[in-house]
């Protein structure tokens, strides 16, 4: 029941970037049709029009005073003008912000007569379990919306679990340019043979994260005794790899909560 409520409900995502034309084209998937892009960028909102046949606009007021729900997929630097910008159109409506580092505290502090909330998800967002956490005004049926837009899978976690979910949208990335950087160095392998075998080894490793296997118990069974498994990962611990990458998590953790 809820669900039919929200699908007939307009959805303007403010900030059409990559990670707002990401949720766009996971609403897409699901047969939503009630959507409102908005940015400035003319041409990239003729393209998005063209795509997904969805009303666009350069206006940001325009585009948040005829949704139900906005989404804001703005950068941080860029957040508390259009909020300024928005206020009096987005009152008394849910606000999503996809922004990392700008808490609801602050989002709230402008946008008074709203119902906040944050999500943090990646870019792959119909396929990734994303993070949310609520602000003070928000009811039972603006959580059944987040969940309608980011997934059912989708969790409510305290605020500043956020940044963590933040660096593993990070990592997404570094994983990926990591994965390069290895097929890079095979020279047996051609590069579409070898990224298909990485993509179903990811896949299968995904499988086994989600099933609720750890990533130690995984490295257990491939690194036996004497394996070049066991020691490749001595060889990471000597050179301080693993500590480095603990100190990026740290890093990207405590830019987020600042």
């Amino acid at each position: 029941m809820i669900v039919f409520l929200v699908s007939d409900k307009t959805i303007s995502v403010v900030g059409a970037g990559y990670l707002g034309t990401k949720v766009i084209d996971a609403l897409k998937k699901k047969g939503h049709q009630r959507i409102i892009a908005a940015r400035r960028n003319l041409e990239r909102l003729e393209k998005l029009q063209q795509q997904y046949g969805i009303e666009v606009s350069n206006n940001n007021v325009y585009a948040v005073k005829n949704s139900d729900v906005v989404i804001l997929g703005l950068k941080p630097n860029s957040l508390d003008d259009v909020c300024e910008e928005i206020k009096y159109s987005a009152k008394d409506k849910l606000v999503i912000s996809l922004a990392a580092g700008k808490s609801i505290a602050n989002i709230e502090s402008i946008l008074d007569q709203s119902r906040v909330c944050r999500v943090m998800t990646g870019i792959f967002v119909s396929d990734e379990i994303a993070a949310y956490a609520l602000g003070s005004k928000t009811t039972e049926e603006d959580e059944a919306i987040v969940k309608y837009i980011f997934g059912g899978s989708a969790k409510e976690v305290d605020e500043k679990a956020l940044a963590d979910r933040t660096w593993i949208a990070c990592d997404t990335g570094l994983m990926a340019k990591g994965i390069e950087r290895k097929i890079d160095s095979l020279d047996g392998l051609n590069e579409e043979d070898a990224r298909a075998m990485y993509g179903a080894t990811l896949m299968a490793i995904g499988k086994r994260l989600l099933m609720g296997t750890s990533g130690d118990e995984i490295y257990g069974q491939v690194a036996g005794p004497g394996s070049f498994t066991g020691k490749l990962h001595d060889s990471l611990i000597e050179n301080g790899a693993y500590d480095l990458m603990s100190e990026c998590v740290r890093e990207t953790i405590v830019a987020c909560r600042k």
